[in-house]
């Protein structure tokens, strides 16, 4: 992704108008690698071929559209084709890099909200391994109460979870009272809370046309600001594939970029983006104080967030947060990072090596977290983790205070301990830090 496109996002995202559009190839990417349209229809066709009808007009394999039609005529679209024949253990597959970004960015507010067409849940799931409290909101209503805590997903075509049976495959099915009900509510919130936003389309122009189509007619009154489009596909394959959503690209007023690229690898690299924006506000937080303090100016290369991969950065602005790695980032920008990115600094100064986990000073590895109002032994017993490779010799809570009393009267253990586990390495507050390190 250029860089000037990478820059126009962040500026979307810190604004609030960010609005994610994710689409069937999002999930096709590894290692997801969820069965396109097409492959859904030609497993689904070919099961009810061997089992109950080998006379099937063949025609109707490989065309997911017409195949559910086909069942809506028999009146057995719900019983026989959504319950029986769609192959659901398909859909159940680890998320990817993209699941992730889109995870991190709603629970974050970095997005406004997102809009998906697919049944899956690997959004879900990646926000659940993150620690979040986090479902997919089927309308408009649920949006409403979704959006209190966070930025809403609106699965607009129905889960794989949560009501299958209302899941939208074929035309005839919006007659349905209830799936009919559920599209006009998210219409309705859609044109209430997401005008005038940042369309950010990921892997939408797929072959599941018939849901492009819905979509897209539900998106006429959203008014977008801006369109991007990352897919791999060529030009005219976007607009003949999702002539709606191309119409809404395209009108007046509305800047339309076109990214060639995989919609997991283009999120991936959108959220390393924004992380390392994080990384460097706690910094630039602390310039002022560390130059006033020391002394010294401030080399500009100590402000720089280092390029470590999305998972990695996700997991410094976790500690950044003062939040352990079985909780959620929830902040889209830093509160009160100037202590906090004055440590940093001074650790830059005297040497200190950016780490996956920390940094490493004359063979100690130290991590930072952000321990502002808290008391230190308390802190350190909510950072019960799962086992880590980078395990710190030291673990440095800006911020907080020292008391000198244990969290709790019970004789304490060790770290990766399954029966008595204990927060790892020697906990220190800002003070205690600077004399044990010298600095």
């Amino acid at each position: 992704m250029e860089a000037d496109i990478k820059a126009r996002l962040l500026a979307s995202m810190n604004a609030g108008r960010l609005l994610v559009v994710c689409g069937a190839g999002l999930s096709m990417a590894a290692p997801s690698n969820l069965p396109s349209a097409k492959t859904v229809a030609e497993r689904c066709f070919d099961k009810y071929q061997v089992e109950s009808d080998p006379h099937c007009n063949v025609n109707l394999r490989g065309n997911l559209e017409a195949l559910a039609e086909h069942f809506a005529g028999l009146n057995t679209l719900k019983s026989v084709f959504i319950e029986h024949l769609v192959p659901w253990n398909d859909f159940v597959r680890p998320a990817n890099a993209g699941h992730a970004a889109v995870a991190d960015f709603l629970i974050t507010r970095a997005a406004a909200a997102s809009i998906s067409g697919n049944y899956d849940t690997l959004i879900e799931r990646q926000a659940w391994d993150y620690g979040a409290d986090f479902r997919g909101a089927l309308d408009g209503d649920e949006a409403i109460v979704d959006a209190v805590r966070r930025g809403p997903l609106l699965k607009f075509h129905g889960c794989a979870t949560r009501d299958r049976p209302a899941t939208v495959w074929a035309p005839s099915q919006l007659q349905d009272p209830v799936i009919a009900a559920r599209i006009e509510k998210s219409k309705i919130w859609m044109a209430a809370h997401l005008r005038q936003k940042d369309l950010l389309v990921v892997g939408f122009w797929s072959d599941w046309e018939y849901l492009n189509a819905v979509i897209g007619s539900a998106l006429t009154d959203v008014d977008p600001l801006s369109v991007t489009v990352i897919d791999p596909s060529p030009v005219d394959a976007l607009e003949e594939k999702a002539p709606d959503l191309w119409t809404i690209a395209h009108a007046d007023n509305v800047t339309f970029t076109h990214v060639r690229a995989s919609g997991a690898d283009a999120l991936d690299e959108l959220r390393q983006a924004f992380s390392q924006s994080y990384v460097r506000q706690v910094l630039a937080a602390g310039r002022a104080i560390f130059e006033e303090k020391t002394g010294a100016a401030c080399d500009p290369a100590w402000l720089d967030a280092a390029a470590f991969d999305s998972e990695t950065l996700y997991d410094w602005r976790r500690d950044a947060e003062g939040v352990p790695r079985t909780r959620p980032a929830t902040l889209r920008q830093p509160t009160n990072p100037e202590a906090l990115g004055f440590f940093h600094l001074t650790l830059r100064r005297v040497g200190a090596v950016p780490q996956p986990g920390g940094y490493e000073l004359n063979g100690q590895t130290i991590r930072v977290v952000n321990g502002a109002g808290a008391v230190l032994s308390s802190l350190r017993s909510k950072f019960i983790e799962p086992p880590s490779t980078w395990a710190p010799n030291i673990v440095v809570a800006v911020g907080a205070t020292d008391l000198g009393v244990p969290a709790n009267v019970i004789r304490s253990g060790k770290a990766n301990d399954l029966v008595r586990p204990d927060a790892g390495g020697n906990w220190l507050d800002l003070s205690g830090a600077m004399a044990e390190l010298g600095i």
